[in-house]
């Protein structure tokens, strides 16, 4: 009794953290952070996982599989919807290489790897158009 309550638990919990994900995506439309491959990878192995439950006849399984795989899913569709979106403020900063936008704190441009120093950080919104970087 006590371990079908902790795995229906368990279930529960996996799901809404799925959910919640979900959620700050729709929220922030942020998702440089999160990997496609990774993503597809585990909804390729929930999807699998799913049909050996149903093959097994594990009720308890079943169900926590689709509850996860269905959230992964949504969440590559979120992925490939927003991957194209900017993320930042208007006063964020821009590299001065580059031209790509830059959080506050980074010492280094992500994209390019120059290194940011103090006089480059205050320098807001250098460029409008990245295509103007030297």
């Amino acid at each position: 009794m006590i371990l079908d309550i902790f795995s229906w638990s368990a279930i529960a919990i996996l799901s809404v953290s799925y959910w919640f994900q979900i959620w700050r995506i729709h929220v922030h439309r942020e998702v440089r952070d999160l990997s496609l491959i990774y993503h597809v990878l585990l909804a390729v192995g929930f999807g699998i996982l799913a049909v050996t439950a149903l093959m097994e006849g594990s009720l308890k399984f079943l169900v926590k599989q689709i509850a996860t795989t269905i959230p992964v899913a949504v969440i590559i569709g979120q992925i490939l919807y927003h991957r194209d979106d900017r993320w930042h403020d208007d006063v964020q900063s821009n590299c001065v290489r580059c031209g790509e936008e830059m959080e506050d704190d980074w010492v280094c441009c992500p994209f390019c790897s120059k290194s940011i120093d103090a006089s480059e950080k205050n320098n807001k919104n250098k460029f409008e158009n990245p295509d103007q970087a030297a």
